[in-house]
């Protein structure tokens, strides 16, 4: 007598006895009823695509990251006004794409009005003579305080806030990346209000 074999069992495919990953209309319609996990699913399934699209605008990283929060926080907010649930990746990038261009142009503005701002008082200098004053001159301190810096820092300081020159730009300048620009930016900007706490000055050094 021949002996029956059991059919051996054949290939095993893809996602054979594993559970699929929500959709993203899953996720949407649980996240309008208030699940905050399933809001923070589509985060992580569309936070890499986001940062791309933040950072092809800010040129560096640290805007970038602020950026994207911004990006998934107006989107939260306005998930309620989705109307194709299927197209949430879309309408996701389509925010991404308007609050990155809107970051942009408030960049160009600020380094505009900064830039017309010191021209004003360069102009008004000219024009009036100078009033005495009582104690030192704020303006003489930080010149002074700013000159006594390491001066990789004071390159740094005078690249951001004197020329209003980008991460990007600096970073090619001066052959360093965004995590030593921002960091000696920080040393910098608190190495001066010490030295102006100590001369005195009233004096605020912070990004214009």
């Amino acid at each position: 007598m021949i002996e029956s074999k059991e059919a051996a069992p054949g290939p095993a495919t893809p996602g054979d006895g594993l559970p699929q990953p929500p959709c993203d209309r899953d996720l949407v319609e649980r996240s309008l009823h208030g699940d905050l996990q399933a809001f923070e699913a589509l985060v992580a399934r569309y936070q890499k695509a986001v940062f791309h699209i933040a950072h092809y605008k800010c040129r560096n990283y640290f805007d970038a990251e602020d950026l994207s929060q911004d990006i998934f926080l107006a989107a939260f907010r306005a998930l309620p006004s989705l109307k194709d649930l299927n197209n949430f990746g879309g309408w996701l990038f389509g925010i991404a794409h308007n609050r990155s261009n809107k970051w942009y142009q408030r960049q160009r503005s600020k380094i505009i009005r900064f830039q017309e701002l010191q021209r004003r008082k360069a102009e008004e200098a000219l024009r009036k003579p100078p009033e005495p004053q009582e104690g030192p001159d704020p303006t003489q301190v930080l010149s002074e305080s700013l000159l006594k810096l390491d001066p990789e820092v004071r390159q740094v300081l005078v690249l951001k806030y004197l020329e209003g020159l980008s991460y990007q730009v600096i970073e090619e300048r001066l052959g360093i990346n965004a995590h030593r620009i921002d960091y000696l930016i920080r040393k910098g900007k608190e190495l001066l209000r010490q030295r102006m706490r100590q001369e005195g000055a009233a004096v605020q050094v912070r990004e214009p």
